[in-house]
């Protein structure tokens, strides 16, 4: 019965092929819940017949599951989608703040990175890598990337390309918000070698596009096993050695080398230089 009701709210929003696939993964799972919490609490058999209080039911039992405001955003882009698809768009408040949800809190929110853990989870899997272990090796290379370039996790696992010009070489890199590579100059000797590391275990796996995920896998397989295995050793955001606990680091670092906001947005792939206050206090 749940499924019904599901395929139903899925048919409606269509295909979303404006999406990345990661977004449009996570779209359609908090679809398939929305949809499974209004047929469980109110029996709904038809997704058109949505009613206002469902709403505002769903809502309420977000805020009782303690989410975080950036998730529970997604989940209203969620619903607002479904919504618009049944020709109700005007049953879902445009802005989050009507139901208690802002991102201002925790989006401009710079962290400090635990280094010692961070150190531990990269010892790890630099020894499961040396024996072999696929997902290690390629999480081992994609950690470098974040660490010597600040790249956000998916840009670390599709990320390898390098090109030359003017005697300067650049890193190129792919997956980025919007779909639009950026160019970062190799210039450090750790970035070099973040470079080289990268080469050789997109050979290592044998993936014919040169890439750091192993052939086995779709990109979603290796960003959940990059995730979970992550989590696994111990990176979580509550002790400061997540995955993008290593892009704050970087950032800091870089703009405590340049002193310039602006390039160090650029770097992060951010138009805006008022972004780096996510990053850096001050």
């Amino acid at each position: 019965m749940g499924k019904r009701l599901e395929r139903q709210a899925l048919e409606r929003i269509g295909k979303n092929w404006s999406k990345s696939s990661l977004t449009k993964e996570k779209l359609l799972s908090n679809v398939r819940e929305f949809a499974r919490f209004c047929e469980s609490r109110y029996g709904l058999q038809r997704i058109d017949t949505l009613k206002p209080h469902m709403v505002e039911s769903y809502l309420h039992s977000l805020h009782e599951r303690g989410l975080a405001p950036s998730t529970m955003s997604g989940k209203l882009s969620a619903v607002r989608e479904v919504a618009k698809a049944v020709g109700k768009a005007n049953i879902v408040a445009r802005d989050n703040s009507a139901y208690g949800v802002s991102r201002q809190g925790c989006r401009y929110n710079p962290q400090q990175a635990n280094g010692a853990k961070l150190a531990e989870i990269r010892a790890t899997l630099h020894t499961q890598a040396e024996g072999g272990d696929r997902v290690a090796l390629m999480m081992r290379a994609a950690d470098a990337l974040r660490q010597q370039f600040g790249l956000r996790a998916k840009e670390s696992l599709l990320t390898s390309k390098t090109i030359g010009r003017d005697g300067r070489t650049y890193l190129v890199v792919e997956g980025a918000k919007g779909g639009r590579p950026r160019e970062l100059e190799v210039r450090t000797v750790g970035q070099q070698a973040a470079v080289r590391l990268v080469a050789g275990t997109a050979e290592r796996l044998g993936n014919a596009n040169h890439r750091l995920i192993p052939p086995e896998l779709a990109l979603k397989e290796a960003y959940d096993a990059q995730r979970n295995t992550w989590r696994a050793l111990g990176g979580t955001r509550e002790n400061g050695a997540h995955m993008h606990a290593e892009r704050h680091a970087y950032a800091q670092a870089r703009l405590g080398e340049t002193g310039d906001r602006r390039t160090v947005a650029e770097e992060l792939g951010h138009g805006r230089e008022s972004v780096t206050a996510h990053y850096v206090h001050g």
